[in-house]
């Protein structure tokens, strides 16, 4: 079983806690400047939902699990195994959802 490497996941952590920080600065503006500014707004959210799951696959995968194919599948099982609070799993679902409205204009 492959392990989960702690300085790889150190800095994945530390990204996506530099990206919800980059992002948080986006929530000062009002709709105006916020549809000014929607391409980063949207590139963050992808960075911060693709990160999000890649530890999740990366804990799957260090723990045995099946590895899942979506950002819901990810999220859904670490909630499952109690690894995520129910509440934070779906908000990840939520704004990974949103993202791919966003980028994809898929729901």
């Amino acid at each position: 079983m492959p392990e989960l490497r702690r300085e790889v996941l150190e800095r994945k952590l530390s990204f996506l806690h530099q990206f919800l920080i980059d992002l948080e600065h986006y929530s000062e503006l009002d709709s105006d400047g916020r549809r000014r500014e929607h391409y980063a707004i949207e590139r963050l959210l992808q960075l911060l939902c693709e990160s999000a799951a890649d530890i999740g696959l990366q804990f799957l995968k260090a723990h045995g699990y099946a590895l899942a194919s979506s950002y819901r599948e990810v999220f859904t099982a670490l909630a499952r195994l109690g690894v995520l609070p129910r509440d934070l799993a779906e908000g990840l679902m939520d704004a990974c959802a949103m993202r791919n409205v966003l980028t994809q204009g898929t729901r």
